[in-house]
This record gives structure tokens, sequence and C-alpha cells, in this order.
């Protein structure tokens, strides 16, 4: 009965550590993609694998080391956070950037007032 249990457990786990590839896999692949790289590109830059390899990493057939992960996230110019756990503050492109990105200095000031005070009637505190 242990055994069942140690066997059952390992399933879930296995199948969680699968779901977590295929979800790094695809947001390595979508960033690729929005650079215009192609997947021997992103091994030429990275300097850690082969078209094969980034393959199966982004179908979420196989993991990597953190090495290999740091060296990725390099060559495609994104910050861990994002390939990780697909949200980030820096240089992901996201609907505000988009805008933010057109704006000059001045508008840009006069945006992070709106946010503060929007922020602060939502309760926010910036610290």
């Amino acid at each position: 009965m242990y055994i069942a249990f140690v066997v059952g457990m390992w399933g879930e786990i296995m199948n969680k550590f699968d779901k977590n590839n295929a979800e790094i896999g695809a947001r390595i692949r979508e960033i690729r993609l929005k650079r215009n790289m192609t997947q021997e590109t992103l091994s030429e830059k990275s300097g850690v694998c082969n078209p094969q390899q980034i393959s199966n990493i982004e179908r979420g057939l196989s993991g990597m080391s953190i090495a290999k992960f740091k060296d990725i996230c390099r060559a495609l110019d994104i910050d861990a956070d994002y390939i990780l756990f697909g949200v980030s503050t820096h240089n992901v492109e996201t609907a505000l950037n988009k805008y933010i990105k057109q704006m000059n200095n001045e508008q840009v000031a006069n945006l992070l007032e709106m946010v503060k005070a929007y922020a602060k009637t939502c309760g926010i505190d910036a610290k």
C-alpha cells in the first residue's frame, strides 16, 4: 500500500512538472517569435543547446538547467520572472507598455501621477 501511495504521488509530481515545463516552454516560444528568432538562432545566441533541444523545451518535453535557463533568458532579452510565472514588471510587451513607449517624458510623468492617484483610491500604497 505504501509503494502504491509513493508511486501515485510521484505521478502527481511528474504531471505538475510536465505542466510547468509546458508553460515555461510556451512563454519561451512566445517571446522567441516576438523577437522574430528561429529556434536555430536562439540556440546559437544562447550558446547552450541545439535547435532540437529548443523545440523540446518549447513543447514542454524537457526541462533545463538553471544555467541554460539564464542563457536563454539573456538571449531573448527577457526577465526570468516572465518566463517562470508569466508576469513581469520590466521588458515584456504589455498593452500599457505599448502606449508608454509612444509617450514623451512629460506624458509618462503625467501618467505616473494618474496611476498613483488611482492606486490610492484602490487602497494601494507604494512603499
